[in-house]
């Protein structure tokens, strides 16, 4: 299963600094195949697929080397009122997840509706409380 992943970094990080920092945020929710005992873990690896964030103004400030993260990286303040993911990680670590709010694919449409509505509502305050960050648009295979 893959998760809509986006992950908060401080925009006090520079972007060629970005993914790193994005490495260790997501570090603790990273399946360590030689840990048998890790029970929070969320991903085994992350991929990308079509970029949503599409933010030009953020793709002009991209360093050269990084011109393959065009379209995965934005700031909170840019982003468009229809972006969303399946998940979010806030800069403090906390993995935060739809299904928390009850969404999953063995349900009935009309509860995972509803199930949606809270969490874009939930998603909206996480951008709202961490205004001063890059997003960074990925997906957790798990």
């Amino acid at each position: 299963m893959k998760t809509h992943l986006h992950v908060l970094v401080p925009t006090s990080t520079t972007l060629l600094g970005i993914v790193d920092a994005m490495e260790a945020i997501l570090a603790p929710y990273r399946l360590k195949h030689d840990d048998t005992s890790q029970p929070n873990w969320q991903f085994d690896y992350l991929c990308l697929f079509e970029a949503t964030l599409r933010c030009d103004e953020t793709d002009a400030e991209l360093p050269s080397e990084m011109h393959h993260y065009a379209g995965y990286i934005s700031r909170v303040d840019r982003l468009r009122a229809d972006v969303s993911a399946a998940a979010i990680v806030t800069p403090d670590g906390v993995w935060h997840d739809i299904h928390d709010f009850g969404y999953s694919m063995m349900n009935a449409a009309e509860s995972n509706a509803a199930a949606q509505k809270k969490w874009s509502s939930y998603y909206r305050q996480l951008l709202e409380n961490n205004p001063d960050c890059w997003v960074i648009e990925t997906w957790a295979h798990s």
